[in-house]
């Protein structure tokens, strides 16, 4: 974008020189939004006309067009008491991976020893692929949405409880000796200065955990349910009603995507300090 010099004469005789940026036009200033609306709608009409010329086993694949029909037919269904069962198993999962990850998190970055003697065992189940658990977490916990709960607390409770370590750590320790110079002890160190210090870690550690438990509620039930998301995908993809299957997937990838721009917005109002700027052009 061209810059405009704009030259003022003032009454004395010189002249100020003013840089002037352009006004934007409506698609540079809306760009946002316009750009991945745009690249999404040129994805499926390349896909929709790739479908027509039967470029694919339609016992395989769906074109966009095949697939709303699917979703129609979900959403005419079983779509809302399955998304009302998953809803519940992810929810309750989440909250108790943050109930439990945010305080121990905080707890072992604070506290030297017990993260040294903790630290092995936090790495060991991280690495873990805990799903495998899951036939485990059924004997358990029964075929109801017990077992699914606990799969989504377990997986998302470490992004949370690592990266709130990390925040811990990294809290800079002369912010917390001036708050102590200026008299303050206890919590209020913690509420003036390591809590807004650690928020985009939380926040980073949040965006992953959500990621980790929509895996969760979607495994956990296309291993073992009878209701739920996941095993309507799982009981479509068997009969090939592949539009269906696809449908399913669709509804989750829509639900991921709101629920990140939620966060984003929570990002936003409580660390404005991290909106990112314009970058390169």
């Amino acid at each position: 974008m061209s810059v405009i010099i704009q030259e003022n004469r003032r009454d004395d005789g010189t002249v100020e020189r003013i840089r002037v940026e352009p006004r934007k036009s409506w698609w540079r200033r809306y760009e946002k939004l316009t750009l991945p609306i745009t690249a999404v709608v040129i994805i499926l009409v390349v896909w929709e006309t790739a479908g027509a010329f039967a470029l694919w086993n339609p016992l395989f694949f769906s074109s966009p067009s095949q697939i709303f029909q699917g979703l129609i037919e979900l959403a005419q269904g079983p779509l809302w008491s399955d998304l009302a069962v998953s809803g519940t198993e992810f929810l309750i999962g989440m909250a108790i991976a943050l109930v439990l990850g945010v305080p121990l998190g905080i707890l072992l970055g604070s506290n030297r020893r017990l993260r040294i003697a903790f630290d092995p065992i936090v790495n060991a189940l991280y690495s873990t692929p805990i799903l495998v658990l899951t036939p485990l977490l059924v004997i358990w916990f029964g075929l109801g949405i017990g077992s699914k709960i606990a799969n989504v607390a377990i997986l998302a409770i470490f992004p949370v409880l690592i990266n709130m370590i990390e925040g811990v750590q990294t809290t800079d320790a002369t912010l917390i000796r001036a708050a102590r110079s200026f008299g303050a002890r206890g919590l209020r160190v913690y509420g003036d200065v390591t809590f807004p210090s650690i928020l985009p870690f939380f926040v980073t550690g949040l965006r992953l955990a959500i990621g980790k438990g929509m895996i969760a509620v979607v495994v956990g039930e296309y291993i073992a349910a009878t209701v739920g998301i996941g095993y309507r995908i799982r009981s479509d993809a068997e009969v090939f009603n592949t539009p269906r299957y696809l449908a399913g997937v669709v509804v989750m990838v829509i639900i991921s995507v709101i629920i990140m721009a939620i966060v984003k917005v929570f990002e936003r109002r409580m660390a404005p300090w991290r909106e990112p700027g314009s970058g390169r052009e």
